[in-house]
Protein backbone atom coordinates (compact mmCIF):
# COMPACT_ATOMS: atom_id res chain seq x y z
CA UNK A 1 0.00 0.00 0.00
CA UNK A 2 1.73 3.60 -1.28
CA UNK A 3 0.36 5.56 1.91
CA UNK A 4 1.40 8.46 0.38
CA UNK A 5 -0.14 8.54 -2.52
CA UNK A 6 -3.47 7.11 -0.74
CA UNK A 7 -3.21 10.87 1.14
CA UNK A 8 -2.39 12.46 -2.20
CA UNK A 9 -5.56 11.22 -3.19
CA UNK A 10 -7.70 11.43 -0.30
CA UNK A 11 -6.82 15.29 -0.18
CA UNK A 12 -7.39 16.02 -4.10
CA UNK A 13 -10.79 14.64 -3.74
CA UNK A 14 -11.38 16.59 -0.64
CA UNK A 15 -10.44 20.00 -2.89
CA UNK A 16 -12.81 18.21 -6.16
CA UNK A 17 -15.75 18.64 -3.05
CA UNK A 18 -15.27 22.85 -2.56
CA UNK A 19 -16.09 23.04 -6.07
CA UNK A 20 -19.09 22.03 -5.87
CA UNK A 21 -20.46 23.64 -2.95
CA UNK A 22 -23.26 26.06 -3.31
CA UNK A 23 -22.58 29.31 -2.94
CA UNK A 24 -23.26 33.22 -3.92
CA UNK A 25 -19.60 34.31 -3.07
CA UNK A 26 -17.58 36.05 -5.51
CA UNK A 27 -14.39 37.04 -4.73
CA UNK A 28 -11.58 36.75 -2.30
CA UNK A 29 -9.03 34.43 -0.91
CA UNK A 30 -12.22 31.76 0.74
CA UNK A 31 -13.95 31.80 -3.16
CA UNK A 32 -10.20 31.13 -4.83
CA UNK A 33 -10.04 28.16 -1.97
CA UNK A 34 -13.21 26.68 -3.18
CA UNK A 35 -13.76 27.51 -6.72
CA UNK A 36 -10.19 27.87 -8.47
CA UNK A 37 -7.26 25.75 -6.14
CA UNK A 38 -9.92 22.53 -6.62
CA UNK A 39 -9.24 22.25 -10.55
CA UNK A 40 -5.58 21.02 -8.46
CA UNK A 41 -7.89 18.01 -7.22
CA UNK A 42 -8.37 16.37 -11.23
CA UNK A 43 -5.08 16.79 -12.54
CA UNK A 44 -3.38 15.64 -9.52
CA UNK A 45 -5.79 12.30 -9.48
CA UNK A 46 -4.92 11.93 -13.77
CA UNK A 47 -1.00 11.74 -12.65
CA UNK A 48 -1.80 9.10 -10.04
CA UNK A 49 -4.11 6.85 -12.08
CA UNK A 50 -1.32 7.24 -14.96
CA UNK A 51 1.51 5.93 -12.15
CA UNK A 52 -0.33 3.10 -10.25
CA UNK A 53 -0.97 1.77 -13.59
CA UNK A 54 2.46 1.88 -14.58
CA UNK A 55 3.53 0.63 -10.94
CA UNK A 56 0.41 -1.73 -10.39
CA UNK A 57 -1.41 -3.16 -12.96
CA UNK A 58 0.07 -3.14 -16.53
CA UNK A 59 1.14 -6.32 -17.07
CA UNK A 60 -1.66 -7.86 -15.15
CA UNK A 61 -3.70 -9.74 -18.55
CA UNK A 62 -7.38 -9.38 -16.79
CA UNK A 63 -7.02 -5.18 -16.44
CA UNK A 64 -10.04 -4.51 -18.51
CA UNK A 65 -12.35 -6.94 -16.70
CA UNK A 66 -11.21 -5.73 -13.12
CA UNK A 67 -11.32 -1.68 -14.71
CA UNK A 68 -15.11 -2.63 -15.62
CA UNK A 69 -15.49 -3.55 -12.21
CA UNK A 70 -13.97 -0.67 -10.39
CA UNK A 71 -14.81 2.32 -12.65
CA UNK A 72 -17.49 0.96 -15.08
CA UNK A 73 -19.79 -0.33 -12.69
CA UNK A 74 -19.76 2.19 -9.66
CA UNK A 75 -19.64 4.91 -12.59
CA UNK A 76 -23.24 3.67 -13.41
CA UNK A 77 -24.27 2.95 -10.33
CA UNK A 78 -23.16 6.48 -8.97
CA UNK A 79 -25.03 8.27 -12.08
CA UNK A 80 -28.08 5.80 -12.68
CA UNK A 81 -29.11 6.82 -8.52
CA UNK A 82 -29.11 10.48 -9.54
CA UNK A 83 -30.70 9.86 -12.67
CA UNK A 84 -33.84 7.62 -10.69
CA UNK A 85 -33.49 10.29 -7.89
CA UNK A 86 -34.49 13.08 -10.40
CA UNK A 87 -37.11 11.12 -12.33
CA UNK A 88 -39.08 10.31 -8.81
CA UNK A 89 -38.88 13.87 -7.62
CA UNK A 90 -39.99 15.51 -11.21
CA UNK A 91 -42.80 12.94 -11.95
CA UNK A 92 -43.95 12.12 -8.33
CA UNK A 93 -43.05 15.29 -6.66
CA UNK A 94 -42.97 18.25 -9.50
CA UNK A 95 -39.33 19.05 -8.69
CA UNK A 96 -36.83 19.69 -11.13
CA UNK A 97 -33.00 19.49 -9.51
CA UNK A 98 -31.71 19.62 -13.50
CA UNK A 99 -30.26 22.41 -14.83
CA UNK A 100 -28.13 20.63 -17.64
CA UNK A 101 -30.57 18.33 -18.85
CA UNK A 102 -34.28 17.46 -20.02
CA UNK A 103 -36.31 14.63 -18.81
CA UNK A 104 -35.83 13.28 -22.59
CA UNK A 105 -33.67 11.10 -24.50
CA UNK A 106 -30.68 12.69 -23.39
CA UNK A 107 -30.70 11.56 -19.65
CA UNK A 108 -29.79 8.60 -21.18
CA UNK A 109 -27.02 9.78 -23.67
CA UNK A 110 -25.61 12.34 -21.39
CA UNK A 111 -26.94 12.19 -18.56
CA UNK A 112 -25.65 8.53 -17.73
CA UNK A 113 -22.65 7.64 -20.48
CA UNK A 114 -21.68 11.41 -20.96
CA UNK A 115 -21.36 11.26 -24.81
CA UNK A 116 -20.68 15.19 -24.94
CA UNK A 117 -20.95 16.73 -21.66
CA UNK A 118 -20.01 15.65 -17.82
CA UNK A 119 -23.00 12.85 -16.96
CA UNK A 120 -25.99 14.12 -14.30
CA UNK A 121 -23.13 13.43 -11.15
CA UNK A 122 -20.79 15.71 -12.83
CA UNK A 123 -17.94 15.01 -10.80
CA UNK A 124 -17.79 11.30 -12.37
CA UNK A 125 -16.67 12.60 -15.69
CA UNK A 126 -13.14 12.14 -14.40
CA UNK A 127 -13.97 7.92 -13.71
CA UNK A 128 -15.79 7.60 -17.45
CA UNK A 129 -12.84 9.58 -18.92
CA UNK A 130 -10.10 7.51 -17.09
CA UNK A 131 -12.49 4.31 -18.22
CA UNK A 132 -12.06 5.47 -21.84
CA UNK A 133 -7.96 5.37 -21.66
CA UNK A 134 -8.03 2.06 -20.47
CA UNK A 135 -10.42 0.88 -23.35
CA UNK A 136 -7.55 2.24 -25.39
CA UNK A 137 -4.82 0.49 -23.56
CA UNK A 138 -6.63 -2.44 -23.71
CA UNK A 139 -7.15 -2.10 -27.60
CA UNK A 140 -3.25 -1.19 -28.56
CA UNK A 141 -1.24 -3.47 -25.77
CA UNK A 142 -3.89 -6.59 -26.19
CA UNK A 143 -4.95 -6.07 -29.43
CA UNK A 144 -8.80 -6.19 -28.19
CA UNK A 145 -10.65 -5.26 -30.85
CA UNK A 146 -14.51 -5.46 -28.71
CA UNK A 147 -13.19 -2.12 -27.45
CA UNK A 148 -13.91 -0.47 -30.39
CA UNK A 149 -17.27 -1.43 -29.39
CA UNK A 150 -17.14 1.07 -26.73
CA UNK A 151 -14.87 3.56 -28.35
CA UNK A 152 -16.72 4.27 -31.47
CA UNK A 153 -19.48 5.05 -30.46
CA UNK A 154 -18.23 7.76 -28.26
CA UNK A 155 -15.76 8.84 -31.45
CA UNK A 156 -18.68 9.14 -33.37
CA UNK A 157 -21.49 10.23 -31.74
CA UNK A 158 -19.60 12.53 -29.06
CA UNK A 159 -16.26 13.22 -27.67
CA UNK A 160 -13.92 10.12 -27.09
CA UNK A 161 -12.81 12.14 -24.18
CA UNK A 162 -14.65 15.17 -22.22
CA UNK A 163 -10.29 16.72 -21.23
CA UNK A 164 -8.03 15.29 -23.16
CA UNK A 165 -5.56 17.39 -20.54
CA UNK A 166 -6.84 13.97 -18.46
CA UNK A 167 -5.13 11.87 -21.00
CA UNK A 168 -1.47 13.87 -21.12
CA UNK A 169 -0.98 14.03 -17.15
CA UNK A 170 -1.99 10.01 -17.00
CA UNK A 171 0.75 9.23 -19.39
CA UNK A 172 3.07 11.74 -16.98
CA UNK A 173 2.13 9.74 -14.25
CA UNK A 174 3.10 6.42 -16.18
CA UNK A 175 6.24 8.26 -17.60
CA UNK A 176 7.12 8.77 -13.66
CA UNK A 177 6.71 5.44 -12.73
CA UNK A 178 8.86 4.08 -15.93
CA UNK A 179 11.89 6.66 -14.60
CA UNK A 180 10.99 6.40 -11.05
CA UNK A 181 14.76 5.14 -10.04
CA UNK A 182 16.31 8.40 -11.66
CA UNK A 183 13.36 10.66 -10.47
CA UNK A 184 14.24 9.42 -6.84
CA UNK A 185 18.06 10.08 -8.20
CA UNK A 186 17.83 13.55 -8.46
CA UNK A 187 14.74 13.66 -6.73
CA UNK A 188 15.85 17.10 -5.09
CA UNK A 189 16.94 18.76 -8.36
CA UNK A 190 13.81 17.87 -9.84
CA UNK A 191 11.66 19.73 -7.21
CA UNK A 192 13.92 22.61 -7.28
CA UNK A 193 13.27 22.68 -10.96
CA UNK A 194 9.57 22.51 -10.36
CA UNK A 195 9.25 24.76 -7.91
CA UNK A 196 11.25 27.63 -9.98
CA UNK A 197 8.98 26.84 -12.81
CA UNK A 198 5.96 26.65 -10.80
CA UNK A 199 6.72 30.02 -8.82
CA UNK A 200 7.26 31.69 -12.45
CA UNK A 201 4.24 30.44 -13.79
CA UNK A 202 1.81 31.69 -11.12
CA UNK A 203 3.53 34.90 -11.36
CA UNK A 204 3.14 35.56 -14.97
CA UNK A 205 0.01 33.56 -15.82
CA UNK A 206 -3.24 32.32 -14.25
CA UNK A 207 -4.54 29.31 -12.67
CA UNK A 208 -5.71 27.65 -15.79
CA UNK A 209 -2.03 28.08 -17.10
CA UNK A 210 -0.06 27.08 -13.80
CA UNK A 211 -2.36 24.17 -12.70
CA UNK A 212 -0.96 21.87 -14.59
CA UNK A 213 2.84 22.37 -13.30
CA UNK A 214 1.76 22.91 -9.32
CA UNK A 215 -0.27 19.92 -9.69
CA UNK A 216 3.12 17.94 -10.81
CA UNK A 217 5.27 19.53 -8.01
CA UNK A 218 2.37 18.98 -5.91
CA UNK A 219 2.82 14.95 -7.14
CA UNK A 220 6.09 15.03 -6.99
CA UNK A 221 6.40 16.19 -3.40
CA UNK A 222 3.97 13.33 -2.44
CA UNK A 223 5.77 10.61 -4.91
CA UNK A 224 9.18 10.26 -2.50
CA UNK A 225 7.05 10.82 1.25
CA UNK A 226 7.45 7.94 3.50
CA UNK A 227 4.29 7.77 5.53
CA UNK A 228 1.96 5.75 7.20
CA UNK A 229 -1.48 6.04 7.41
CA UNK A 230 -5.28 4.13 7.23
CA UNK A 231 -6.28 2.54 4.00
CA UNK A 232 -8.73 5.24 2.67
CA UNK A 233 -8.97 4.03 -0.79
CA UNK A 234 -12.89 3.47 -1.24
CA UNK A 235 -13.66 5.89 1.05
CA UNK A 236 -11.68 8.24 -1.29
CA UNK A 237 -13.43 6.89 -4.25
CA UNK A 238 -16.88 6.84 -2.41
CA UNK A 239 -16.53 11.01 -2.23
CA UNK A 240 -15.16 11.39 -5.48
CA UNK A 241 -18.55 9.52 -6.61
CA UNK A 242 -21.37 10.87 -4.00
CA UNK A 243 -20.57 14.04 -2.70
CA UNK A 244 -22.29 16.17 -5.29
CA UNK A 245 -25.49 14.03 -4.68
CA UNK A 246 -25.22 14.58 -0.92
CA UNK A 247 -24.68 18.60 -1.56
CA UNK A 248 -27.69 19.21 -4.23
CA UNK A 249 -29.98 17.08 -1.72
CA UNK A 250 -28.88 18.62 1.75
CA UNK A 251 -28.45 22.74 0.50
CA UNK A 252 -31.93 23.04 0.31
CA UNK A 253 -32.64 22.05 3.82
CA UNK A 254 -29.31 23.75 4.85
CA UNK A 255 -30.26 27.37 3.22
CA UNK A 256 -33.23 27.85 5.20
CA UNK A 257 -31.01 27.59 8.62
CA UNK A 258 -27.44 28.91 7.28
CA UNK A 259 -27.40 32.49 6.04
CA UNK A 260 -23.88 33.14 6.38
CA UNK A 261 -22.24 32.02 3.09
CA UNK A 262 -18.93 30.97 4.55
CA UNK A 263 -20.48 28.61 7.46
CA UNK A 264 -22.60 27.66 4.63
CA UNK A 265 -19.89 26.19 2.31
CA UNK A 266 -17.97 24.87 5.17
CA UNK A 267 -21.31 22.63 6.46
CA UNK A 268 -21.85 21.45 3.01
CA UNK A 269 -18.28 19.80 2.74
CA UNK A 270 -18.34 18.40 6.36
CA UNK A 271 -21.81 16.99 5.54
CA UNK A 272 -21.03 15.19 2.27
CA UNK A 273 -17.64 14.58 3.40
CA UNK A 274 -19.98 12.46 7.05
CA UNK A 275 -22.40 11.24 4.41
CA UNK A 276 -19.80 9.31 2.91
CA UNK A 277 -17.93 8.10 5.03
CA UNK A 278 -21.87 6.84 6.21
CA UNK A 279 -22.06 5.02 3.27
CA UNK A 280 -18.04 3.65 3.44
CA UNK A 281 -19.11 2.18 6.77
CA UNK A 282 -21.94 0.54 5.21
CA UNK A 283 -19.84 -1.19 2.64
CA UNK A 284 -17.88 -2.21 5.08
CA UNK A 285 -20.52 -4.08 6.80
CA UNK A 286 -22.33 -5.16 3.82
CA UNK A 287 -20.24 -7.19 1.67
CA UNK A 288 -22.77 -6.84 -1.18
CA UNK A 289 -22.62 -2.91 -1.08
CA UNK A 290 -18.74 -2.76 -2.11
CA UNK A 291 -19.96 -2.51 -5.57
CA UNK A 292 -20.47 0.61 -5.15
CA UNK A 293 -16.98 1.25 -4.92
CA UNK A 294 -15.77 -1.36 -6.84
CA UNK A 295 -14.88 -3.66 -4.63
CA UNK A 296 -12.48 -0.77 -2.56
Amino acid sequence: MKYNIEILRLIAVVLITFTHTRNTLDSGVFVYIIEDLPQLGTLTLSIISGYLYWTSSKNRKSIFAKKVRTLAIPYLIANGVVIAANLIAYYGFGYNFLNRLSFDYSLITEGLFALNSAPVNPPTYFIRDIFIIFALIELVRNRNFYMLLILVPYAVFGHLLLRYDILALFLTGAVIAHTEKYVKRFYPYIISILLIISIFAILITDIYTYKYVVALLIFTVFFNLKLRFFNVGGFSYLLHLYHSPVIVTTFPLLALYVINPYLSVILQITVAIFACFVIYLLTRKFEKLKILSGGR
